[in-house]
């Protein structure tokens, strides 16, 4: 498991985020370790993705907040159909 996340700490994968074409949902928790200005970066750079932020949570926002989470992907899928 180390090893798998030492990659996303030593490499930029804005290459591959700028080749995605299917849309997509970016759910920021309120404190997470990904700095602001790069996730405003993201959007800037693809400004079709939708985006929203979670308070009082942290990275693993998915533990702190499931159900938030939950509704916030099953509005997003529905919104596509």
């Amino acid at each position: 498991m180390v090893r798998s996340l030492a990659e996303n700490a030593q490499r930029s994968f804005r290459h591959e985020w700028g080749q995605v074409a299917c849309p997509t949902l970016v759910i920021l928790a309120q404190a997470s370790f990904i700095p602001a200005q790069e996730a405003d970066e993201m959007l800037r750079q693809r400004p079709a993705t939708m985006a929203m932020s979670i308070p009082g949570t942290g990275h693993d926002l998915h533990l702190e907040q499931p159900e938030i989470l939950h509704t916030a992907l099953a509005n997003f899928l529905e919104g596509l159909a």
